[in-house]
């Protein structure tokens, strides 16, 4: 059985809140990225899927964190077939910063070259804008589940209490909210440009790899130490301007965000600043 699941967004803040999770000693979450239904290893069944988990205490609540399910079209009513009862975590982001973040995650990835503009890279991959889109997504989950089985926080929020954000997990939980975790004024993921996409990419290998053969603590105790923030801090490219068109972005997110407004009883266009423009 498995009691939570993290659908997205991706870019919004999910490494974070996931390694704040996993040091909470009322929660089991091994491994965060397993995409498991979303992609085409939802073939290989529940068993395969579980055994991610088995390591896990009985006592301790189980999940993990995939940033695809909340934009894949199958994932909402896959986990509902499986896991009727699971609670869902959902953070978003201004759709306008997370377009941005996911155009430098691809060049940190090694997914495009850093001569590519944000244009050019939003149109041949047409999920850079749509993943932004979270009032039509987030309709797929309260299609097949109650409200109150979905929580939806704010990207943002974080930036204003850290620790206030996690209770709000902590409680929809119904663990401790008194914990407070190592990594909560941490920063993890931060989108950036490397010198050379190959160390990034054997960073994640190794870390990845020890995760799925148990050695998801030792991961996270390296993560603790440093020593990664360091390496990535050599291996990055002074910061540079991205050129985005804002009024287009803002008036292609503008009746999604007026959508989700009404979802969240929260006036989204104005804290995230997106409103038409003629």
């Amino acid at each position: 059985m498995i009691d939570f699941i993290g659908i997205g967004a991706q870019k919004s803040g999910t490494s974070w809140a996931y390694a704040c999770l996993y040091e909470h000693p009322q929660i089991c979450a091994p491994i965060k990225e397993i995409h498991f239904f979303s992609r085409s290893r939802f073939e290989k069944g529940q068993v395969w899927y579980e055994h991610h988990f088995r390591n896990c205490d009985a006592t301790k609540l189980k999940g993990e964190f995939s940033t695809s399910y909340l934009y894949s079209e199958d994932a909402s009513l896959r986990i509902k077939q499986m896991y009727p009862e699971v609670k869902l975590i959902a953070i978003l982001r201004n759709p306008l910063d997370r377009a941005v973040s996911h155009y430098k995650n691809a060049i940190k990835s090694g997914e495009i070259s850093d001569t590519v503009t944000f244009d050019t890279f939003a149109q041949q991959d047409k999920s850079v804008l749509e993943q932004g889109k979270y009032a039509q997504q987030l309709e797929r989950y309260y299609a097949h589940y109650k409200k109150e089985q979905v929580l939806v926080l704010v990207y943002e929020d974080i930036k204003r209490n850290e620790e206030a954000f996690m209770q709000t997990i902590y409680a929809f939980l119904g663990i401790d909210t008194a914990f407070i975790s190592s990594m909560l004024h941490t920063e993890i993921n931060i989108a950036r440009v490397p010198k050379a996409v190959y160390v990034d990419r054997i960073m994640h290998h190794v870390s990845e790899s020890l995760r799925k053969v148990g050695f998801d603590a030792l991961v996270h105790t390296i993560r603790k130490s440093g020593l990664p923030d360091l390496v990535r801090s050599h291996n990055t490219k002074p910061e540079q301007a991205v050129i985005v068109d804002t009024k287009a972005l803002q008036n292609y997110f503008e009746e999604d965000v007026a959508k989700l407004s009404v979802l969240l009883e929260r006036d989204m266009k104005t804290e995230w600043g997106i409103h038409h423009e003629a």
